[in-house]
């Protein structure tokens, strides 16, 4: 498959690069992407351009500029948003699953683009940008004990551990059960996550529309499921549940700090997600 190539040569390029997994990281140079928002319709453009040692991941939005942590989400319904800039999390996952620290997100329009749906345009992007290591040492925010969220069935747990793992499983009408566990390294995450597109349901796009949302959404940036099952090509058998652990990660990067610890995930999303984040946080300061 086309998408299986380009991962892999993401993966190959990524591994030619001085990446340190101790020292802090940016991109040599700036680059951008353009495209239409998922909810908006409407074509916006990010810039991401190298930050200093310790600046973390910054938003420029017009006169706006703040960091990309949990202090900031507006909203979890249909994606995360931070104040007024909609559906970060798959650029934030890239940022997550590549390592990279510091880096300032300049935008024009009202949300990140879209694309093809999945991290792996923002990680092509990044990976052209090079990575660089800088002098500063990493913050790693290690859990001290176990942080939980639960809601009926859903159900998102951290634990203590080494690295970043994650063991996620979801049932879906129409899809059924998957599930998938992952171990975070920098090439696993350019082959077997970045690449997981975002998923909707044919029934429901009608009435999204009518509360302002997936005005942009399409075959060419979602995985559609229709009365009688996948309306376009999945990427992996499991697709979904990969992307369930992208969109986690980009949510855990508002913690704003790498983190180690175990993840067990059943049935959760957004909400669930930055109610974990701050639980974490709540965590690190006892």
């Amino acid at each position: 498959m086309a998408t299986e190539a380009m991962s892999q040569s993401a993966a190959q390029n990524h591994a030619k690069g001085p990446i340190s997994p101790g020292q802090q990281q940016t991109i040599s140079r700036e680059v951008s992407l353009a495209g239409i928002g998922l909810h908006s319709g409407q074509t916006s453009q990010i810039t991401l351009r190298p930050a200093l040692e310790n600046t973390g991941l910054v938003i420029v939005q017009g006169n706006q500029r703040l960091a990309a942590t949990a202090d900031h989400v507006q909203s979890t319904v249909r994606g995360t948003r931070l104040l007024n800039l909609a559906t970060p999390e798959h650029l934030l996952a890239a940022l997550f699953g590549l390592g990279i620290d510091n880096l300032e997100i300049i935008v024009k329009g009202s949300e990140v683009p879209i694309l093809d749906g999945s991290a792996l345009p923002f990680v092509e992007a990044l990976l052209s940008a090079k990575i660089v290591s800088q002098s500063a040492l990493k913050n790693p925010l290690k859990l001290n004990f176990p942080c939980q969220t639960a809601e009926k069935e859903a159900r998102l747990e951290a634990w203590p551990g080494n690295g970043f793992k994650v063991n996620f499983m979801i049932d879906f009408p129409k899809v059924g059960q998957q599930k998938f566990s992952f171990s975070l390294d920098h090439d696993s995450f350019i082959k077997e996550i970045a690449p997981a597109r975002t998923v909707g349901y044919l029934a429901e796009h009608g009435a999204l529309k009518k509360q302002g949302l997936a005005l942009g959404a399409s075959l060419e940036n979602a995985l559609v499921i229709g009365v009688n099952g996948y309306l376009n090509r999945p990427r992996f058998e499991d697709e979904i549940v990969r992307h369930k652990i992208l969109d986690l990660m980009g949510d855990l990067a508002l913690l704003g700090r790498p983190l180690e610890a175990e993840i067990l995930a059943n049935k959760t999303g957004h909400r669930h997600n930055i109610e974990l984040v701050r639980r974490i946080l709540e965590n690190d300061r006892a």
